[in-house]
């Protein structure tokens, strides 16, 4: 199984909006755009992209330039995808020294038009970088997971995800927590800031997110947040969306979102679940249930089950991104250090919820705040897909509590340890394709490489006991 590139891909920006012009849901879709621009007033619109930490790279265009640019695309430097949280171009990517620091033209997709409430009269579309021969660039996480969509398509199902985030607030100035203790469900802390909370979930759902549950979590200043469950690509580009949203209008508040993983060492870090099922493209049936099995769970869950739990050492530089990431895992603080499952245990890493019937799914708890959704939601669904094509055996599930089992595997504790994983794991590499592994193993060698500059304690013990102030300056704010 691989997603790397072929031939139908290669499309320029006025072939891809020839194509869309040619179907009638294109042809609706501009319509509708053209309705919106009219009716909101819309003087800028956004053109998007997502780097490979899910940082969001644009550029605003004045509504007179709009139609132009869906045809004809807009440029980017084709090396932004991988530059690193503070914008350092990392080496040996492909995407810089190697294509001389070349711009790419970028696709828009007419399906994410979106209205920004938070901004006045602003749109925003996202875009994906193509060269201007027309190759996509294939380690563009979005593109890659379009691309594994249409596999789950091609036998037959429907991808189903629900995302959940937990974030810290910050005063801005002081960047201190925006309440003390440890509030977790505490309603007097739900609404600490009535005007705020609900001024920030109100102005979200007028654009389109649908938020199902807001509370304070486990850390001083800590939130979570969860959305209701959609389809395919859609839910992804929510989940994205939605964390630069809370960001951007935190900032009018006056407080700092920041969705960086670990900011207190003894306190709570942040994690960012990922909810899936699989529905039967012809009958809308959860394919993840099988009445007839004792535990309600079908073959092909058991199957998708098995390839995450085989491939989640190589995909912990997706889980945990940064540096900072891995002081997180650590046994008795809610954050899952090992690659098992079980039924409502939440001291595993992939947990099967009680929930039966057409709601039956399976929750990925191995990411944390930090991780790209596009790539939670990749990394899942290539893995879990290697699982159903290999025919995988499912392990029993741990009914106990495995943080006190010192008898299974850790996942890796470190940037380097995970990498290490990701080099060897050559199925996984198989199915990402060279481009995409090329850009991921150079970007976490920089990441390590930056990391040792900035931080003396880097690498010894020490560093894992305390957060340190470079830490917070290179993530806090940005992630």
């Amino acid at each position: 199984m691989t997603f790397a590139f072929d031939p139908e891909a290669s499309l320029t920006p006025k072939e891809a909006m020839a194509n869309a012009k040619k179907s009638g849901r294109g042809n609706n879709l501009l319509l509708s755009i053209d309705q919106i621009v009219q009716e909101r007033d819309i003087k800028y619109v956004r053109f998007e992209q997502y780097d490979l930490y899910g940082i969001p790279r644009s550029k605003n265009v004045p509504i007179a330039y709009f139609k132009h640019y869906l045809e004809h695309g807009i440029n980017f430097y084709g090396g932004i995808l991988t530059c690193d949280v503070q914008t350092r171009c990392a080496p040996g990517t492909g995407y810089g020294e190697e294509v001389t620091y070349g711009d790419a033209r970028t696709i828009p997709d007419l399906s994410t038009f979106m209205v920004l409430p938070w901004v006045p009269n602003t749109a925003r579309i996202i875009v994906d970088p193509h060269w201007y021969d027309g190759r996509p660039l294939l380690g563009t996480p979005r593109i890659l997971l379009k691309k594994v969509l249409k596999k789950y398509h091609d036998l037959g199902y429907v991808v189903r995800f629900g995302f959940e985030f937990e974030f810290y607030l910050f005063k801005e100035g002081t960047l201190e927590p925006a309440y003390g203790s440890q509030p977790i469900f505490l309603t007097l802390y739900n609404n600490f800031d009535v005007d705020y909370l609900y001024g920030m979930m109100d102005t979200l759902q007028s654009a389109g997110f649908r938020i199902i549950t807001q509370n304070s979590e486990q850390g001083p200043g800590q939130q979570e947040i969860n959305l209701d469950c959609r389809d395919g690509l859609a839910a992804v580009d929510e989940a994205q969306c939605f964390k630069y949203a809370v960001k951007e209008i935190s900032r009018q508040y006056g407080y700092i979102a920041s969705f960086m993983t670990k900011p207190w060492i003894d306190r709570c870090a942040s994690g960012a679940h990922i909810h899936v099922s699989l529905l039967d493209r012809k009958t809308g049936e959860n394919a993840f249930l099988d009445q007839s099995d004792p535990e309600g769970l079908s073959p092909l869950l058991r199957r998708f089950l098995a390839g995450l739990i085989r491939h989640a050492p190589a995909n912990t530089v997706f889980t945990a991104p940064t540096v900072n990431c891995y002081k997180r895992y650590r046994p008795g603080v809610c954050a899952p250090t090992t690659a098992t499952w079980g039924f409502e245990n939440r001291s595993v890493g992939f947990r099967i919820k009680s929930t039966r019937g057409q709601s039956t799914h399976l929750e990925n708890r191995l990411g944390c705040a930090a991780t790209n959704p596009y790539l939670s939601a990749l990394s899942t669904l290539v893995a879990g897909l290697l699982g159903i094509e290999e025919e995988l055996a499912c392990p029993p599930p741990a009914l106990h509590d495995v943080w006190a089992d010192p008898s299974i595997p850790l996942l890796p504790a470190t940037l380097e340890e995970s990498l290490a994983a990701f080099s060897g794991d050559e199925k996984l590499k198989a199915a990402y394709g060279p481009e995409f592994v090329k850009v991921v193993e150079a970007m976490k060698k920089w990441d390590i490489e930056i990391a040792r500059q900035n931080c003396p304690a880097y690498g010894t013990p020490e560093f894992k006991l305390a957060i340190s102030p470079w830490e917070r300056e290179e993530f806090l704010e940005i992630l």
